[in-house]
């Protein structure tokens, strides 16, 4: 009898290691989005709002924390439909520097990636 306990003992802790193992959690990404002035414009500071638009959930995630012309954001994995609104520092080809009101907007953007999707909107200047 004493054999039958520590046997099932033995069993139940290694069913207790096993089912401890680690979860990865595949159902979000990152995203990278970045802003475009052309050929002809250098966006230096972009002081704007990103959102980002579930196609299938019509779930709505936001950010304003651009790193230049940049701004990244954890997303669940899928379709989305992107609009940025804000303010630009823009340089042109001849080094003149100045802010310009712009948007940017995009349909259809897929970020179903493991790692970062990345993808590059073109701005409409609104001035």
């Amino acid at each position: 009898m004493k054999h039958h306990i520590l046997f099932l003992l033995l069993i139940a802790f290694t069913m207790l290691f096993t089912a401890c193992a680690p979860v990865e959690d595949d159902i979000f990404t990152t995203a990278r989005i970045t802003v475009s002035g052309g050929n002809d414009v250098t966006i230096t500071n972009v002081q704007a709002q990103v959102k980002l638009t579930n196609v299938n959930s019509r779930q709505v995630t936001t950010s304003a924390d651009f790193n230049g012309a940049s701004t990244t954001v954890e997303v669940l994995r899928g379709a989305y439909q992107i609009d940025i609104e804000g303010v630009a520092t823009c340089q042109s080809a001849e080094n003149v520097i100045r802010m310009r009101q712009f948007r940017c907007q995009s349909d259809y953007v897929e970020f179903i990636g493991r790692d970062v999707n990345e993808v590059t909107l073109n701005i409409i200047f609104l001035d």
